[in-house]
Order: structure tokens, then C-alpha cells, then sequence
């Protein structure tokens, strides 16, 4: 006979809500905010208010956006300090930054940024390089590092066969052996750490980096290998508030080998022979302008349901943002891989190559 239970009643309330939040490892949420709902088409909106240079306005969506989640990216902490530099709110600028160093970006890395010169010669910056060790030893006391170098091995791993004499010609079979096992150890460190390993667990190293090294174990499993498909990973991750949708959506291009989200939404072509490319009535000044790919009403509609459904502005919205990134240096708006860069042998070679693509501008 099946033993009695004791009535849910028994239970004291505060208990019955503990046991009903799962509870995960450090750097993760718990049954926390969606971000795709909540926080991107906040800080999208902000990033245009930005490029309409509405610094005040763009302010204020991102402090919306970062009251609306537990923890926002670094990325944004960075653009939002800049909007406030440039509308003299000093004590913002500073807030912000000292959040850039609790994930981990160094000041030296700080120090070099154009955005913030102005504000090196104030009492709240010498301030701030006063107070830095102590957040700097309290970055390196709660992030996860060892697990950060656990990581960056994985890309060790990926790269010294590869480096070798004979490369992957003579290393094939080792490396696909080091690629299978780089998964099986990446996804162990997932399922321990309740999901994808992110900037509030392993930080986002000095330099505010795009993507972590360990990303090339993903870059790895293509389709046409037969690879481990991520997708899943990944996309819950960006609703979990882990990883920047664009990053995710580059991976997942990067997997499926083809462009399916537009995260290379530019191009520059450019001739082995400069000249070729330059002086050409049906090339015209080629190498000196971004292009882009060139796509239907129909097709544009379906990447833009895709791309909203990861949090991601339009395909319009990018390709203008990532244009606007490539002439504001004090802003991190622009992504390493919005933009392809090919280079041709002839003035023939980069004719075919364009009949795909128009300008982007």
C-alpha cells in the first residue's frame, strides 16, 4: 500500500514558490524575462535613435530596456556610457563603465576609446581609475575563469593541428576526432552550467569581444559535415538573455552554410590589380563602395519574420546600421562579420561577382 501524502496545504508558501523557480548555476537566470520581448526591440530602437543622433532619446530606451531584464550585455552598457558622454551626464557615463568592468573589460581597454577621452581629464574619471583594482579583483573573484580557460582550450585544441605542418591535408582525421570531442566537452559545460557559458559567467574578456573563441566548436558543425546542429542551443540562449542575437544568428548561418538571416548583409570588391576595379564604366569605382546582396520583396519578408523572431531588427534596419557603424568609431554598432570581403583576380571576375549584388548606399 502507497504511503499517504501530506496535503500541498502542509507546504509553507514561500516554499511551494521556491520549489517552483528552477534553480540553475551561476551566471544564468532564473525562470527569468524573455529578452527578444523584452530587451532587444528596446536597445534596436535605441541603436536607430543613434544613428538619427537623438543621443537623449536613445538614452533613455536603453535604461528601459536594461530596468526591464536582470542583467543587460556589455555591448550596450558600452553604447549607452557613449550616449551619455555626448549629453554631458557624467554620472551615467561613469555607472555604466563600472558596469563594463564588473563583466570584465579592462581599463586599459577603456582608456583608448575615443568616446571617453573628454571625460579622462574630470574628477569622476580619476575617481573611477581609483576605484578600478578593487572591481577588478571582484570581476576575477566572481566570474568563472577557470571555466573561461576550459574554453579558450577548446580553441587551442581546434587550432594546433590546423597550424601544423600538413594542416588539415595531413591532420584531417585528428581534427574531425578533436571536433567531435570539442562538442561533447562544450555541451557537458552547458548542462552544468544551465546553458550557454556567458558574459555574466565567464565575462567578456579586456576587449569586449563580439564572440567568444569557444564559438569555433559551433562555426565547426556544418550541415554539409553532418555536424552537431546548435540551433536549439542557440536560439534559446538569446531568449534566455546569454547571447546577442546577432552573434547567434551568424552562428547559425555559419552552420547551415548559407545566409540565411543576412548576417552578411555587406560586401567590398576588390581586384588583385587595383585599377581593374577602379576605372570601369560598368564596374564604376567598385572597391570604394559597400554592396549588398541582392533579394526579393518576397524573400526580404521571410528573413525579416526570421530575424524577428530572434530579436533582430529588419534586414533594412541592418544594412543601414551597418553602414552607419563603418564611419562612428565612438559607438559599438558594427559586427566583424556584416561584412564580406572579396578579392578577384580581373576586372571580368569581379563583373560576374557584382551581377548578385547592388549598392548598398
Amino acid at each position: 500500500m502507497m504511503p499517504r501524502l501530506k496535503p500541498l496545504l502542509a507546504i509553507p508558501l514561500f516554499l511551494l514558490l521556491l520549489l517552483s523557480c528552477p534553480i540553475t548555476g551561476y551566471g544564468t537566470s532564473v525562470a527569468g524575462p524573455d529578452y527578444v520581448k523584452v530587451y532587444h526591440p528596446l536597445i534596436n530602437q535605441a541603436e536607430r535613435l543613434i544613428q538619427g543622433k537623438d543621443y537623449a532619446g536613445a538614452l533613455d530606451a536603453y535604461r528601459t530596456a536594461f530596468s526591464a531584464v536582470p542583467r543587460a550585455f556589455a555591448r550596450d552598457y558600452y553604447n549607452a556610457a557613449t550616449c551619455a558622454m555626448l549629453t554631458e551626464n557624467e554620472k551615467l557615463t561613469i555607472k555604466y563603465l563600472e558596469k563594463l568592468v564588473e563583466k570584465g573589460v579592462s581599463l586599459e581597454y577603456l582608456e583608448k576609446q575615443e568616446a571617453f577621452a573628454p571625460l579622462q581629464e574630470k574628477k569622476s574619471w580619476k575617481k573611477f581609475v581609483k576605484k578600478y583594482p578593487k572591481r577588478r579583483k571582484e570581476f576575477r573573484e566572481t566570474a568563472d575563469l577557470d571555466l573561461r580557460a576550459d574554453l579558450d582550450e577548446l580553441w587551442a585544441r581546434d587550432q594546433y593541428f590546423r597550424q601544423a605542418k600538413g594542416g588539415l591535408k595531413v591532420h584531417g582525421d585528428t581534427l574531425r576526432k578533436i571536433e567531435a570531442d570539442n562538442v561533447k566537452k562544450l555541451l557537458a559545460w552547458m548542462e552544468q552550467h544551465g546553458g550557454f557559458p556567458d558574459e555574466n559567467l565567464i565575462g567578456v574578456a579586456d576587449t569586449l569581444e563580439q564572440l567568444p573563441r569557444f564559438s569555433i566548436v559551433i562555426q565547426r558543425q556544418t550541415v554539409a559535415r553532418n555536424g552537431y546542429d546548435f540551433t536549439p542551443v542557440l536560439t534559446k540562449a538569446v531568449h534566455d538573455g546569454r547571447l546577442d542575437p546577432h552573434a547567434a544568428a551568424y552562428l547559425m548561418d555559419q552552420q547551415q552554410g548559407k545566409n540565411l538571416y543576412k548576417s552578411k548583409i555587406l560586401a567590398k570588391v576588390n581586384c588583385n590589380k587595383p585599377k581593374d576595379c577602379e576605372e570601369d564604366e560598368e564596374l564604376g569605382n567598385v572597391s570604394n563602395r559597400y554592396l549588398t546582396e541582392r533579394i526579393s520583396e518576397t524573400e526580404e519578408e521571410k528573413v525579416n519574420e526570421m530575424r524577428a523572431a530572434l530579436g533582430l531588427e529588419t534586414v533594412a534596419d541592418y544594412r543601414t546600421k551597418m553602414l552607419y557603424a563603418t564611419g562612428d568609431p565612438r559607438f559599438k554598432l558594427g559586427y566583424d562579420w556584416a561584412v564580406v570581403n572579396y578579392k578577384v583576380p580581373s576586372k571580368e571576375a569581379a563583373k560576374v561577382l557584382t551581377e548578385r549584388l547592388v549598392a548598398a548606399e
